[in-house]
């Protein structure tokens, strides 16, 4: 859209649309050319002639050489440019001189050049006595001087445009003598002085800059006749935003933003000073003799709570609405407290939509740029209704409102999904754009950094093929139809390989306690997509831990690793190693002699399997139990039971959700096909009949005939098998024959010569016997609670047998170990037994029993997730201190162990 002259302005012919000229003419034009500085350059030279391979190394050679027509452009370097420039050529009306760096809104990656006045300089740019000359693109140094940033005396036809100057001192721009038609366009005024129009100056142009914490008045005049001040944004002034003195007729102030003052601004944004003692009284302010022929309208003002919007003639209004009553000036302007675009950083003074009265209402007639600083053309805002002359969707101040955020870009490979594959590679980037105003983009402009140049597109995604391996990052910069620009902030990495095959190496070592350890080592140009590992034992693993698929075997022996691997080119390859997994220990524990078997549960719900040999002193590793057959859920397992039978087998139980189910395990030396230590599959033991309610269960053999005791709804049933037929029994009611009473909380089984002994903790605190004698084909019990007193407190019941039919009974009573036993041969039982006093060992949540020999070893946790124990050497008459035997965690589990039962051998 371009702009209209202000009718304010016709009589003067004071200001016309502003065109900005470029660096290039018409076809049929004279071509123009372009001398360049360049102070980074080795070949930079200033006495050279400005070619782009000898550059001028400063700005002041070129601007002495520079003719009509020509572009000294300008490149940023490091360390700026130390000098005052000293502009003393003229251009023509339809041939400008043009000083160009990177203007305010381009992208660029070395931002603008910057020039940085010696102390005593006049200034960054002093222009006198020329006319038809261009500033656009320049910044100044971080560096607080006395001197403005440009001086212009005695010129015409000037034009400053699309800067950024920061922190100068009391003037930024000084217009002088006998200047006229100077326009200062689309700059930004950082916490520098504003700028100073003086007398004889005529028909200037101050529009579209951004005025952030102006250490004076933004713009002043003096004795300045046909100044317009259009479409600026001036924020938190320290002075007044607009001042016109002495004898200024003419003046055009419109379509400004202008906020003093605004509630919760802090820092960067904060006011300048809270009272009037040192900013100005008013916003806008015009002197008697100024006000003839000159219009206020359409601009937003928000003053100091304890200050005037505008002063008129020497009279000050606090509102639009009291200044145009008295005077007929600003109908259409109007009080806006605004905060500025919190998603845009300091000190570009945005508008958000918050701010609708500015949005869509400005005076098309107004001159000023045809777009806003950023170079953004007028957009319809389609939230806000349009209250401008003629339906004008011009926004008031700096700024145009759009609705472009932001844009992101995805990037994967054109028949592949990841951004990887090998030369020549052809990738899909595909950008996204945030716009709150749902309007389709006009440009897509795609960088896939390989050095082919932008691809422009309409359309969101294009596809991009690099020839050459090599690591590249693709980036967006979208334009919406306003002109408004958003770029990615993060480049999408394409990583494109030398063409191969996928291979594959296992990669395999052996670790401590039956352990593998594979890191698998697999090469393919494309993304790999799965490594599976197949340990050669039944099991296999796509879930590895820091790139370490890490496996443990429940038995020595050798086995065949095999790494299966996939990538995204749909190729699949396999890598095989033979692992030879022997543990001494483990073998030690299955030798005869003396032996112990431990049965585990875990916090993290494995169960795990351990033995010991006490004849030859060893404990094997503690092992994950495997057998295949059903499957169930170790963590759902809600009880354990184990016994050994007389031909070597370890009799493993597991009461899962009301089932029962059975392992089996050869100690024994290998017969009938089954290894030494091997476990058979599991399966659920039926055939007993039905029996629900099942909450706790035990073991105990009798030769090869194993006894499997349950608690269901506080009864105590009983059923067995022998081993090699698996044919069980009907459940049988042990309490009903016997008559204990009905609520058991705990039971324990043991078995002495053909005799059956269950140990059952009631409810009612009492310590109970049931004897199934099968010889005499009867069931008798004993309240031992009753004939010998019991422990307080008892919550678990543990039991084992020694030879000459004693049955020894184990309780935990608040955490600590008392053992009675019950001798069938001599017809007694003996007194109670603090086994925590004799051996040390309390505080323990759960005890299990066995026995070897004439010992009885008992096995507790303690909460820590070690395993404790202690013996009952009823030989020597003693028992011992407690020993730990180890702890699952060092033996290859990931969690301790909560409960155990143990069977001897």
């Amino acid at each position: 859209m371009r702009l209209r002259q202000s009718a304010a302005l016709v009589a003067a012919a004071a200001t016309t649309v502003l065109a900005f000229p470029a660096a290039s003419f018409a076809a049929g034009a004279e071509a123009a050319t372009t001398l360049y500085v360049n102070g980074s350059s080795s070949a930079c030279s200033d006495s050279g002639s400005g070619t782009a391979d000898r550059p001028f190394c400063h700005i002041s050679p070129a601007a002495a050489a520079v003719l009509p027509g020509q572009t000294v452009q300008v490149a940023a370097t490091d360390a700026g440019y130390q000098e005052s420039v000293h502009i003393t050529r003229s251009g023509t009306a339809d041939r400008p001189i043009t000083f160009l760096g990177v203007p305010v809104g381009e992208r660029s990656a070395d931002g603008p050049p910057y020039i940085f006045t010696p102390d005593g300089s006049p200034a960054d740019f002093v222009i006198t006595g020329v006319h038809d000359v261009v500033i656009r693109g320049f910044s100044n140094a971080y560096h607080v001087h006395p001197a403005p940033t440009v001086t212009v005396a005695d010129s015409s036809r000037i034009t400053l445009d699309r800067n950024a100057w920061y922190d100068q001192g009391s003037d930024g721009v000084r217009i002088t003598g006998a200047s006229d038609h100077v326009t200062v366009s689309r700059n930004l005024f950082a916490r520098t002085g504003g700028i100073s129009v003086g007398a004889g100056v005529h028909d200037s142009l101050i529009t579209g800059n951004d005025f952030n914490r102006t250490k004076t008045a933004a713009v002043t005049a003096t004795d300045a006749p046909g100044l317009a001040v259009t479409g600026n944004t001036m924020a938190f002034s320290c002075m007044e935003s607009v001042r016109i003195d002495g004898t200024s007729p003419g003046a055009l102030i419109e379509n400004n933003v202008i906020t003093a003052d605004h509630t919760g601004e802090t820092g960067l944004y904060a006011k300048c000073s809270a009272t009037s003692a040192d900013r100005g009284e008013t916003e806008i302010s015009l002197s008697a003799p100024s006000t003839t022929g000159s219009k206020v309208d359409y601009n937003t003002v928000h003053p100091f709570a304890d200050a005037s919007a505008y002063t008129w003639g020497g009279t000050a209004y606090r509102s639009a609405a009291a200044f145009n009553a008295a005077t007929g000036q600003a109908g259409h302007d109007v009080d806006l407290d605004l905060g500025f675009a919190p998603f845009q950083n300091w000190p570009y003074d945005r508008l958000t939509e918050a701010a609708a009265a500015a949005v869509d209402s400005a005076d098309p007639t107004a001159p000023g740029a045809d777009t806003d600083l950023f170079g953004v053309r007028p957009g319809d805002d389609p939230k806000v209704a349009n209250t401008a002359p003629g339906g004008s969707v011009r926004d008031r101040g700096a700024y145009e409102l759009t609705g472009l955020r932001s844009v992101s870009v995805a990037v994967a490979g054109a028949d592949v999904p990841s951004a990887q594959g090998p030369a020549p590679f052809t990738v899909r980037a595909t950008a996204t754009a945030v716009d709150d105003w749902g309007v389709a983009q006009a440009d897509y402009a795609f960088d896939f950094g390989d050095g082919s140049g932008t691809v422009h597109s309409t359309d969101l995604a294009v596809t991009h093929t690099y020839a050459t391996p090599g690591t590249y990052g693709v980036q967006v910069v979208v334009t919406d139809p306003q002109g408004a620009v958003a770029a990615t902030t993060t480049a999408q990495r394409v990583e494109v390989k030398q063409p191969g095959d996928l291979t594959v190496a296992p990669g395999t070592q052996v670790g401590n306690f039956l352990t593998a350890l594979v890191t698998p080592t697999v090469t393919s140009p494309y993304v790999v997509t799965g490594i599976a590992v197949d340990f050669g034992d039944g099991f296999s693993s796509s879930s590895p831990v820091d790139g370490v698929y890490k496996h443990q075997y429940s038995a020595p022996g050798s086995y065949t690793v095999t790494v299966t691997a996939t990538d995204e080119g749909g190729r699949t390859t396999v890598g095989k190693q033979t692992l030879q997994v022997d543990n001494a220990a483990y073998l030690a524990a299955l030798q005869p002699g003396l032996r112990v078997q431990v049965l585990g549960q875990t916090s993290d719900g494995q169960l795990l399997n351990s033995g010991a040999n006490y004849s030859n002193g060893t404990w094997a590793p503690f092992l994950p139990v495997r057998a295949g057959g059903v499957s169930f859920a170790p963590k759902d397992v809600s009880s354990m039971a184990a016994a050994t039978t007389a031909d070597q087998y370890l009799r493993a139980f597991a009461l899962v959700n009301g089932k029962i189910y059975n392992a089996d395990r050869n100690l024994g030396p290998a017969s009938g096909g089954v290894a030494q230590g091997q476990w058979l599959p599991w399966k659920e033991v039926s055939g007993m009949g039905s029996l629900s309610g099942i909450t706790q269960i035990s073991a105990a053999s009798i030769g090869n005939s194993t006894h499997l005791v349950a608690v269901a709804n506080g009864r105590v049933y009983e059923s067995s098998a022998d081993r090699t037929s698996g044919t069980w029994s009907a459940w049988g009611d042990v309490t009903g024959v016997t008559g204990i009473p009905v609520g058991v909380k705990s039971i324990a089984a043991g078995t002495t010569g053909n005799a059956l002994h269950i140990a059952i903790l009631g409810s009612d605190g009492h310590l109970r016997v049931a004897d199934g004698d099968y010889n005499r084909g009867r069931w008798s019990y004993g309240d031992v609670t009753a004939a010998y007193g019991s422990p307080a407190g008892m919550t678990q019941v543990a039991a084992a047998s020694t030879p000459g039919s004693r049955f020894h009974v184990v309780v935990l009573a608040n955490g600590r170990i008392h053992e009675t036993t019950g001798d069938y041969a001599q017809g007694y039982w003996t007194g109670w037994g603090d086994i925590s006093a004799a051996s040390g060992l309390s505080g323990l949540q759960q005890i299990t029993a066995a026995s070897t020999g004439n010992t009885i070893r008992i096995f507790g946790n303690d909460g820590t997730g070690y395993l404790r124990s202690i013996d009952g050497d009823y030989t020597a008459g003693r028992w011992s201190s407690f020993s730990t035997v180890n702890t699952p965690m060092a033996a290859g589990s990931t969690a301790p162990l909560t409960s155990v039962v143990a069977a001897g051998l």
